[in-house]
């Protein structure tokens, strides 16, 4: 079977959450605090986990990004592409996976179930692009090959829901805001 070839409406299609419009994405919104003088130091156990979540999100937002502006305009789409990019995929999304499961328990009302939602978020893009690279690896048949661009599709789905991984999470109290502030992992240009 012929490579298909694919020019830039493609890639830019497979790689819209990286680029839009020709600029790459902003990380997630922060939260900017000031502590104020009445707070007592933040809980290390709530800024380790804090910065846990953030470390596993944004290293994969920062992964994913450094993996797409590697890739050339007007790339040609072939199964060897497309196998490689959905093994990374795959790679970078189980990676979120592993860290999230091992953090502890959440010590912030409701972060558990915020972190159970990105865990079944990152899992299913793994599963998918691991699906559709096992399917392109083993069938030569054009189904296979369509069925692999939507699990490319697929596997980058976290990069577009995962604007806010604490959206669900209610940091109003001064201790949660102090403990946002010191994890260096959850503002821009951090660790």
């Amino acid at each position: 079977m012929k490579p298909k070839t694919l020019l830039v409406p493609l890639v830019g299609a497979l790689f819209a959450v990286t680029a839009c419009s020709g600029e790459a994405p902003s990380a997630p919104p922060t939260v900017t605090v000031t502590p104020t003088s009445t707070a007592s130091e933040p809980d290390v156990r709530t800024v380790a986990w804090l910065d846990g979540m953030c470390g596993a999100i944004y290293g994969f937002v920062k992964a994913s990004n450094e993996h797409a502006s590697r890739q050339s305009s007007g790339v040609e789409v072939t199964r060897p592409w497309l196998s490689d990019n959905l093994g990374v995929r795959a790679q970078l999304a189980g990676k979120v996976v592993e860290e999230l499961n091992a953090l502890p328990a959440s010590p912030i009302p409701g972060g558990d179930t915020a972190k159970k939602s990105l865990v079944d978020s990152y899992t299913t893009a793994r599963d998918a692009a691991a699906e559709g690279k096992r399917k392109l690896d083993s069938s030569q048949s054009q189904t296979a090959l369509d069925a692999a661009l939507k699990a490319l599709e697929s596997a980058q789905k976290p990069l577009l829901e995962t604007t806010d991984p604490f959206a669900s999470v209610k940091m109003e109290t001064p201790d949660l805001l102090a403990a946002v502030a010191a994890a260096k992992k959850c503002v821009p240009g951090g660790s």
